[in-house]
């Protein structure tokens, strides 16, 4: 990510044209690169755009995943041994 140019900020009301400014807002907020600074799950629900989609009930914080590994990258494996492996790392995390 670091190679690659700089991109300034789009105009997101020319790229969603009738969208209203709280939808644009939020949209904003949710498009930070940055994860520290992104905009997190309860304050997108509790965002003016979804109001009337949140209930007021406490949200449920995800829990951080370790960073990813790419060590898959250098192994030749087959198509059935790659789904072996992608099903083994979800069963990780949903167990």
């Amino acid at each position: 990510m670091n190679d690659l140019p700089k991109v300034g900020k789009q105009d997101l009301s020319k790229l969603i044209p009738g969208a209203s400014p709280e939808c644009l807002d939020l949209i904003s907020k949710m498009l930070v690169m940055d994860p520290a600074k992104r905009i997190s799950t309860a304050d997108a629900l509790k965002h003016p755009f979804l109001k009337a989609y949140y209930t007021g009930e406490e949200v449920c914080e995800a829990k951080m995943m370790d960073p990813f590994d790419f060590d898959f990258e250098i192994y030749s494996l087959s198509t059935e041994e790659y789904k072996r492996l992608i099903y083994e790392e979800i069963q990780l995390y949903h167990s």
